[in-house]
């Protein structure tokens, strides 16, 4: 059910918003229309005034369509440096940067994929739970918009942290 197509495009449309730690507003405007037009309620908290950026945590809410506990789907807007007028490429499959900025795909790539989910759950009037989606700020400073995100919007008793890395065992 998965729209490869469509996600690679959310993905590299994503990726060509600059978008460095402090400077998410146009991302988190485009992840906000996005998210409306699937159906969720969005509303920003007051993270980005507290580690002096320019936009809050973004924090959506999808009702479900069953009688079960709330879930949570995040992923980060920032980037590292340098992340801007990323130039993206995609070649035998596989998306790169033309090698002058970084791609992005942390964690530009959860966002798309988080758009993605919510989609083709709609398309298909799948059953879901009610989904809160939390698009952080500033996480490549230190996860300083998780730190500062306002929990008290939050319904979800648990949920997942989408990230490019690959999960090791400790």
């Amino acid at each position: 059910m998965i729209d490869e197509e469509r996600l690679g495009q959310r993905f590299a449309t994503l990726a060509r918003i600059d978008s460095e730690s402090r400077s998410e507003a146009v991302i988190a405007k485009v992840l906000e229309k996005e998210l409306t037009d699937l159906g969720a309620t969005v509303v920003f908290d007051e993270a980005g005034a507290k580690v002096n950026g320019d936009c809050g945590n973004l924090v959506a809410a999808f009702k479900g369509n069953t009688d079960v506990d709330p879930v949570m789907l995040s992923g980060h807007m920032d980037t590292v440096v340098p992340g801007k007028g990323v130039k993206v490429i995609f070649e035998d499959g596989v998306f790169r940067s033309d090698g002058t900025t970084i791609l992005g795909s942390d964690d530009k790539s959860a966002l798309a994929v988080i758009l993605e989910v919510m989609q083709v759950i709609k398309d298909n009037n799948l059953p879901c739970p009610p989904v809160e989606v939390v698009m952080t700020v500033c996480e490549e400073q230190g996860l300083l918009g998780a730190k500062n995100l306002d929990c008290s919007r939050l319904k979800s008793k648990f949920g997942y942290i989408l990230t490019p890395w690959t999960p090791r065992v400790l």
